[in-house]
């Protein structure tokens, strides 16, 4: 077996599964009767946009020459990027993205050399919390499409594995770490943050969908009931992501304290941590979630003349 050639191969995977999630995190969609790509939003230069828009044009009318097909049908008028980043979904990738950033950047600041090996306890602390970047970005997706309910599964997943790393990696024997109940595990957490009790009850809520939850997909609309397939609610996704990630921080620095080369969500004292009361993540939520409201609030806003 050739070990270069296979790390050569595994590499060139890992690229493509990075750059396959960078776009499904944000992208724009070029679409004809036939076709549709999906490229990154607001693609730098914008002939990216323009030749993949005549290629999904040509390819729809069957045209061998796709310059053909940009100077005949695709005069489009271009996007309005100041216009289109105010609104409440693009205001929550934004949101998205700066949870992204905080986890990487508290996860970047992990260093292992001339340390001792971690106890069983933090050593699946840490497997458990390095593998939910992928449950965030599965969260992401699924409020992006505006599947309010199957988002908030996923994020209250995440909820309880970070609850699940809080409780574990204090222990040392095995036997203890598997006998981890979820439940406890949540209530463990709460203790110290509130809002983890506060984020657990909604999603529950939501996951368990009852009939008094019904109303709030299900419409009337001239006599006929009409099932909403996808709810806007960016506010309260971009809420969810936000903290889940503060508390992903928070858990992290936590669980790893000791082979972190600084802290920013929270300080070590003689009786165990505390959270930072001033930690610069609880300003980024709230600037995001403002910024979510006022585009929310300009969307439904009636224009002059309307009536409204």
């Amino acid at each position: 077996m050739d070990s270069k050639n296979n790390w050569s191969e595994l590499t060139f995977r890992s690229n493509i599964s990075e750059m396959v999630h960078n776009l499904l995190e944000d992208y724009e969609i070029i679409s004809s009767n036939l076709y549709t790509a999906l490229i990154p939003r607001f693609s730098d230069p914008k002939m990216l946009s323009e030749n993949v828009e005549a290629a999904v044009t040509a390819s729809s009318y069957g045209l061998a020459s796709i310059d053909y097909a940009k100077k005949r049908y695709c005069k489009s008028e271009p996007i309005d990027e100041e216009l289109e980043a105010t609104s409440d979904r693009i205001q929550y990738i934004e949101a998205y993205k700066s949870a992204k950033k905080h986890i990487l950047s508290v996860k970047s600041k992990f260093a292992t050399e001339d340390l001792p090996p971690p106890t069983n306890g933090v050593f699946g602390a840490s497997i458990v919390l390095n593998r939910l970047r992928n449950s965030f970005l599965s969260a992401h997706l699924l409020y992006g499409l505006g599947h309010r309910y199957e988002g908030h599964a996923v994020s209250r997943l995440i909820l309880e594995q970070i609850a699940w790393a809080h409780t574990a990696y204090v222990f040392e024997d095995l036997e203890d770490i598997k006998n981890i109940v979820t439940t406890k595990a949540i209530s463990n957490l709460k203790k110290s943050q509130p809002v983890c009790g506060k984020l657990y009850g909604f999603l529950s809520k939501k996951t368990h969908i009852d009939y008094k939850s019904h109303l709030e997909f299900l419409r009337a609309e001239k006599n006929v009931n009409v099932v909403l397939h996808t709810q806007n609610q960016f506010y309260e996704y971009a809420e969810i992501i936000l903290h889940l990630a503060d508390l992903y921080g928070i858990v992290w620095e936590a669980s790893q304290q000791a082979y972190l080369t600084s802290l920013e969500s929270i300080e070590i004292g003689d009786g165990g941590y505390s959270v930072k009361e001033d930690r610069p993540f609880l300003k980024i939520i709230k600037d995001h979630l403002e910024k979510i409201e006022n585009a929310a609030n300009k969307r439904i806003q009636p224009t002059a003349g309307s009536g409204g």
